[in-house]
């Protein structure tokens, strides 16, 4: 009996050994299979698992992780009950945006989570796909996106700020009601990319036919003269300035003009040559000094009265009391008196006329300095009195005639 108690109690010893191993497998197997979400693209599963670290969850379910890819948490996260995995693949898109394209790279896993993660804003943007559009259909990985946008236009003189989406110059231009004509252009080219704030100017451009009239310049020729005193100039023939018309094709830019070309020309009035004559002629030395001691004046002898039938009146006696206009007509001989005509047509009886053209010839007689120190006259014309410049005159005359006055 003691034998067969005991071999119950090894038998009964034995099963409590079974039934303990078998219970606590149990419990291990329970303990170490986790039940966790994996969301792979935005597509969310439930898998159970053995697996300690999250990558080894992802290559039991045969999710392979590129570089670029985002996994939440890390690839070497301890598994836990309950868990949520997350894979965000990369994904190559085709963005034009405000008319710029670009071969752009993103996590997101819709149209609006791309531009989110791009920095795009697209509110009031126009979009050529909807925001809540999967990126895992190809076709949604191309899209268009024209943002709102301040453009200022100008046109006409006017400028004006435009709210508007529009990705081109041309799109401005519409939006703003602009016609172009043929020549017309704009500051940026039609087709270029906008941007907020830019300034798009309209270039009004008109090409038309416009008449000149221009002079067309005498041609001067100087001929040596022997009998002339030397660099004095006198007009031998009276040259005269032409005229002509030209034609111009006149380009203006926003009514600037940008360009002139000459299409035609006509002469209208031809240009007559002048011929001016210079004097070559040695200035003759000074006469002597006259003796005046006797009446204190220059007796203006002989030699000084001018021949030629028109010697004038009063001699010069050596007064040098100041005289009137109507005393130097006197002097001169009168209206009838060449000596008169000569005086009244170069210089209006005035002894302290100067030449206001030239600043060159002076006196009665406008004389050139030069020539007044040939006849023996000192200083300037205008600081001699009237008998001495008459005197000085007449005896210009004796040596180079009436020639020496125009007005002779």
């Amino acid at each position: 009996m003691f034998s067969a108690l005991r071999n119950r109690k090894v038998q009964i010893a034995g099963q409590t050994v079974v039934i303990t191993a078998l219970v606590g497998g149990t419990a291990a197997f329970v303990g170490l299979n986790k039940q966790v979400d994996l969301t792979v693209d935005g597509e969310t599963q439930q898998v159970r698992t053995f697996a300690d670290s999250v990558s080894d969850v992802l290559d039991a379910n045969d999710v392979d992780v590129a570089e670029g890819d985002q996994v939440q948490p890390g690839a070497d996260a301890e598994v836990t009950r309950g868990m949520d995995i997350i894979v965000n693949t990369v994904k190559d898109v085709d963005l034009t945006l405000d008319g710029i394209a670009s071969e752009e790279s993103t996590t997101g896993n819709t149209v609006a989570e791309a531009l989110a993660d791009l920095g795009i804003d697209p509110a009031g943007a126009e979009i050529s796909a909807d925001l809540d559009a999967s990126l895992a259909d190809v076709q949604n990985t191309a899209f268009t996106v024209v943002t709102p946008k301040t453009v200022t236009v100008v046109a006409d003189g006017e400028s004006t700020a435009v709210d508007l989406t529009a990705a081109t110059a041309q799109e401005v231009i519409d939006e703003a009601g602009i016609e172009l004509g043929d020549q017309d252009t704009v500051s940026t080219p039609l087709s270029a990319p906008i941007s907020d704030g830019a300034v798009v100017e309209v270039l009004r451009k008109n090409t038309e036919d416009k008449t000149e009239t221009e002079a067309i310049k005498k041609k001067v020729t100087e001929k040596n003269d022997s009998s002339l005193p030397r660099g004095e100039k006198k007009v031998e023939t009276e040259g005269k300035d032409g005229e002509r018309e030209v034609v111009y094709a006149v380009t203006t830019v926003n009514g600037a003009e940008v360009k002139k070309e000459k299409k035609s020309e006509k002469v209208v009035a031809e240009a007559k040559d002048e011929v001016v004559l210079i004097g070559t002629k040695k200035p003759e030395p000074a006469p002597a000094p006259e003796d005046n001691s006797d009446n204190g004046g220059d007796s203006g002898g002989s030699g000084d009265s001018g021949d030629s039938g028109d010697s004038g009146g009063t001699e010069d006696n050596g007064d040098r009391s100041p005289m009137s206009k109507a005393e130097i007509q006197q002097m001169l001989g009168g209206p009838g008196s060449r000596w008169y005509k000569i005086v009244q047509c170069e210089s209006e009886f005035n002894p302290k006329a100067v030449n206001k053209q030239n600043n060159a010839h002076f006196g009665l007689f406008q004389f050139k300095l030069a020539t007044w120190q040939s006849v023996g006259g000192s200083g300037n014309p205008v600081d001699a009195h009237p008998r001495e410049q008459f005197k000085r005159a007449k005896i210009l005359q004796e040596r180079a005639g009436w020639g020496q006055w125009a007005c002779a």
